[in-house]
């Protein structure tokens, strides 16, 4: 599983519903820029979010140690700072991937987080459906989407599932037809879960993309 740092300070800005989206994702948690590049060496991650005056090491040198070693250097650096120009100035000389300013905006912080990991859109998406669990003690449950994306969805079921429970169903992507679906839960949270297809038929990918396409929360 693909690895996410947030400094902390950085991570309470960020709202509830992106870390349910980042289901497919291990999310950890930094105190300061050395606590990241330790967690870093260890995990080798995909993303660290990151503060310009952050605890501990400035952020200019926390990049370089990254960029400058090999064993280090494949991971997107995303840092915020605030909106104006010294800071703008500074940030540009840390070799981050991407600046971002404070106050946090949702949407292009998604966009961005999404553009870094190469993350297929997500968009809102409604409809019931009847899975059943495989297993030694197979059930039928009921379900209902929230959102959807060509690698999973988030759903409600009224059941307890947990993380690696297979799950078997038809999905109504209408207009198109109906799809025979496979996935795995990948992460619970009471009712809701966060499931990844194993198995997708390329014309269901098709009509997601098309369903994503048009939802005001494919961006």
């Amino acid at each position: 599983m693909r690895k996410i740092i947030f400094i902390d300070r950085i991570k309470q800005y960020i709202d509830s519903s992106f870390f349910e989206e980042m289901s497919d994702f291990d999310l950890l948690t930094a105190y300061s820029n050395p606590d990241a590049l330790s967690i870093h060496r260890k995990e080798k991650t995909a993303l660290i979010i990151t503060e310009l005056y952050g605890s501990g090491s400035s952020t200019r040198e926390f990049c370089a140690q990254i960029r400058d070693d090999v064993t280090l250097r494949d991971v997107s650096i995303m840092l915020f700072c605030r909106d104006n120009e010294i800071e703008l100035n500074e940030a540009a000389q840390c070799r981050a991937n991407a600046v971002l300013t404070l106050p946090l905006n949702r949407v292009e912080f998604r966009r961005k987080v999404h553009e870094l990991l190469n993350i297929p859109a997500r968009g809102r998406y409604h409809t019931q459906f009847r899975a059943r669990t495989s297993g030694d003690a197979p059930m039928a449950i009921d379900c209902r989407t929230e959102n959807i994306s060509v690698t999973g969805m988030l759903i409600r079921a009224e059941a307890e599932l947990r993380r690696g429970d297979q799950l078997q169903y038809l999905l109504d992507l209408a207009p198109a037809a109906s799809f025979a679906v496979q996935a795995e839960v990948v992460r619970n949270d009471r009712d809701r879960y966060g499931v990844r297809f194993s198995r997708l038929n390329p014309a269901a990918r098709r009509a997601i993309e098309v369903i994503v396409s048009r939802s005001p929360s494919a961006r």
